[in-house]
């Protein structure tokens, strides 16, 4: 590692490259501000969940039918997520989807059909309406990055912030580190925006690697764990998110296979999904995701994907909307000998990961208020890190308006930044040497192997409070293993961190599903010991903030937006 610290002073620092980020700085840049965004990528044209391209986006078009208008959407939505959602804040995101939509456009994006000149808009995941578009979304993200370039902002790759800067419960920056070159960061910014994803590689999967995650796998919970140690607010921790893939290879695609027309079967060949959901494959993916878990539990495995009855035009689109985000997957079957269009594919649960619960604007992260800002003053939050989210477009909506709250926060600002506490950097950056000098302790596999095993074992998606118990009991002891952990690099020194903002959310997870003593949207939170879904008492959201000896949990009824849990006034559970 470097010696020095390298200072910047900056308006606005953005944590995270993908959508969501890059979204938050378009409006700061145009507004004249300086940006600086820290990113663990490579590439910003090539960083976040769809860096390779995405086949899909929601969104209200305000095209003329009642049902693609934002108030007819929003009737819907407490519907959508089983009434735990904050409604002033979906709203504001829902309502904003037509003119980021269009801005995107504007940059260049492609959402029309190559063939048709048309939008190719369908109906999945139980929305009341067409409002995904199917497209070739390969360079998405190309756009959104060369849009940042021209901007000018200051792009700082393969670079992990581990800590934020905060001052009378109001941030002001953030120390980071680049594990390439080794130099480390003390920025300093009127605003700064967490945008650096959900939490993956926080359980088990079918295949055994954890970095064959259905969503990108670097999206390693860091913006909640730092949030939450910087003492902000969090709601929906102990809702996971699962999905469908194929066996033996962990890839995004669900929705083109169910706004296509794909249908899911068991062993006996019975198109089961209408058991659990009048909207059969087109339920929400929670739903469709829990289905296929009882079928396996019933005995009723393995389970198929079918597409034999679909009509040449639409598997040859189907074909080729599934490579666009993974485009290996081809291969794939190739190699395994399999071909979707005549044959059933067996398919197999993803891992889990913290991040919506398998609804579409209900988040899994840092509350927010109407602006994005979280209960930390000048702290912003978007995109899978934050408390309502909508996939590609809602971590472009909420990006854009986070970065346009930054610009009325940043011009608010008055007087000079607080300095930063040379001591306090230096033992950050201290503890970090330690881990490269170190030889004989834990690894950071060995931290994550374990966190994932504990996960696995004892939350999964069917919950008791002996099992909650005992989680909670492994990772505390785990977190007491992690001043021992070594890096034999500066790669795996970033590793490090990751494996512990892993083990930091799996932690916050088990002690929120620990509190909600119900089951709520099937396998994204279902306590064997409390199996019914009981509006009367637990129609609320589970706030998890830092306590003295760890996450302390405290409820807020939906009634009101989670802005309110910024009061602190809440029940305590």
């Amino acid at each position: 590692m470097k010696d020095d610290w390298k200072t910047i002073d900056t308006d606005v620092l953005v944590i995270g490259g993908g959508v969501a980020g890059s979204m938050a700085a378009i409006p700061a840049l145009e507004a004249g501000l300086k940006v600086v965004i820290c990113e663990k990528g490579k590439i910003l044209d090539h960083c976040g969940s769809i860096g390779c391209g995405v086949d899909h986006y929601l969104t209200v078009m305000d095209s003329g039918p009642e049902w693609d208008t934002p108030e007819f959407l929003l009737k819907h939505v407490p519907e959508l997520t089983d009434g735990i959602v904050d409604m002033e804040v979906a709203g504001r995101v829902i309502h904003e989807m037509p003119r980021i939509f269009r801005k995107i456009e504007s940059m260049g994006v492609d959402f029309k059909d190559r063939q048709t000149g048309d939008y190719y808009r369908l109906r999945s995941f139980g929305l009341p309406g067409t409002y995904h578009i199917n497209f070739d979304g390969t360079d998405f993200k190309k756009h959104l990055g060369e849009r940042v370039r021209k901007g000018k902002a200051t792009v700082l790759m393969r670079t992990m912030v581990v800590q934020l800067l905060t001052e009378d419960n109001r941030a002001y920056g953030a120390i980071a580190f680049n594990f390439r070159s080794g130099e480390w960061y003390a920025i300093r910014a009127k605003a700064v925006v967490l945008a650096a994803g959900d939490v993956n590689r926080i359980s088990q999967n079918a295949s055994g690697l954890a970095f064959d995650s259905w969503h990108i796998p670097y999206n390693t919970g860091d913006a909640q764990a730092m949030g939450y140690h910087a003492g902000a607010a969090l709601a929906n921790m102990e809702s996971v998110e699962a999905t469908l893939t194929p066996k033996g290879f962990s890839c995004q695609g669900l929705n083109a296979l169910v706004s296509l027309g794909a249908y899911f079967v068991n062993k006996a060949g019975e198109r089961f999904m209408f058991k659990y959901d009048k909207k059969g494959e087109n339920a929400r993916r929670a739903v469709i995701a829990d289905a296929v878990i009882n079928e396996y539990l019933l005995g009723n495995g393995p389970i198929y994907l079918d597409c034999r009855h679909l009509p040449q035009e639409m598997l040859d689109r189907m074909e080729h909307t599934l490579q666009v985000d993974r485009y290996t997957l081809p291969a794939f079957y190739q190699q395994k000998g399999v071909n979707f269009r005549e044959e059933l594919v067996e398919v197999s649960v993803s891992e889990l990961s913290i991040r919506r619960s398998g609804v579409y604007f209900r988040g899994s992260g840092l509350a927010v208020d109407i602006n994005g800002e979280t209960s930390i003053e000048a702290l912003f939050a978007a995109g899978d890190c934050a408390t309502v989210s909508g996939g590609i477009s809602g971590a472009a909506v909420l990006g854009h308006i986070a970065g346009e709250g930054v610009v009325q926060r940043v011009r608010a600002t008055t007087g000079a930044l607080p300095e930063i506490d040379a001591r306090a950097i230096e033992t950050v950056r201290a503890q970090a040497a330690d881990c490269l000098k170190r030889s004989d302790g834990m690894t950071w596999k060995e931290l994550e192997d374990a966190t994932r095993q504990t996960v696995t074992d004892y939350v999964g998606v069917r919950r008791t409070e002996k099992g909650l118990n005992l989680a909670l009991a492994t990772l505390h002891a785990l977190a007491r293993r992690e001043p021992t952990l070594q890096a034999d690099d500066l790669h795996g020194l970033m590793r490090t961190h990751e494996s512990r903002n892993i083990r930091m959310n799996a932690e916050i997870m088990a002690t929120a599903s620990l509190a909600r003593r119900e089951t709520r949207t099937g396998s994204a939170h279902w306590r064997l010991d409390y199996p019914q879904t009981d509006n009367k008492n637990w129609r609320k959201f589970v706030i998890v903030e830092r306590g003295k000896e760890g996450p302390a949990t405290r409820t807020l009824s939906t009634d009101r937006a989670l802005s309110a849990a910024f009061a602190r006034n809440l029940e305590t559970v």
